[in-house]
């Protein structure tokens, strides 16, 4: 069982646009797409890169340094990194969290 921890309110975020935030001392990414809203891993299983600056493309988050997409609902790799040319793995999917907002302000489960 999940414990809902409050991270943001729903007017702090933009639709198509990602944050950092804490929770519990796990440092995530509160992205929100549309009036959905998702929580993940702020580091990219690849490399440990952020990806809060990244960018968000669809419901997937795409890592700014080797262009590695993840579906932001699921964690899964859709797309594994390349540099150039080079094409490489990922080394794991996203670590994914539930979101739910309650009067105005969004919570993720962890």
């Amino acid at each position: 069982m999940s414990e809902y921890v409050k991270v943001a309110s729903t007017g702090e975020i933009a639709p198509g646009q990602m944050m950092p935030i804490e929770a519990k001392g796990k440092k995530l990414l509160l992205a929100r797409v549309g009036d959905a809203y998702f929580a993940a891993q702020r580091k990219c299983p690849h490399l440990g890169f952020n990806l809060c600056r990244g960018k968000i493309e669809g419901d997937s988050v795409i890592c700014p340094l080797h262009k590695a997409k993840f579906d932001l609902a699921t964690g899964q790799i859709e797309r594994d990194p390349r540099l150039l040319f080079i094409g490489m793995k990922a080394k794991s999917d996203l670590t994914t969290y539930p979101t739910r907002i309650e009067e105005g302000s969004v919570f993720v489960g962890l």
